[in-house]
């Protein structure tokens, strides 16, 4: 029982010293991340050029959908976990 008990305990010691742990040196990528601002993507996300239907089995579809219009872009969230293809280029 005493060598089970040791057993565990240096496994669990081992797993904490293995797991990885965050970078801080790396400033650059740090300031870059700063840098960037959220509202952008949002507001770039939230025009949709050429959207297509809202609906649940549209993977796969969004190719075909912006052939003629610059090719697949994003998919936009419609609700209730449906999705729309949307394009590069407009209409």
């Amino acid at each position: 029982m005493k060598a089970a008990a040791i057993l565990l305990l240096t496994t669990i010691a081992a797993a904490v010293t293995a797991s990885p742990t965050p970078q801080t040196g790396d400033t650059a990528a740090a300031a870059a991340v700063a840098e960037r601002n959220p509202l952008e993507e949002i507001v770039q996300r939230a025009t949709c050029k050429h959207p297509g239907e809202c609906g649940w089995l549209n993977s796969g579809q969004c190719e075909y959908h912006c052939d003629g219009y610059g090719g697949f872009d994003f998919m936009q969230d419609c609700g209730w976990k449906r999705k729309r293809c949307c394009c590069n280029r407009s209409t």
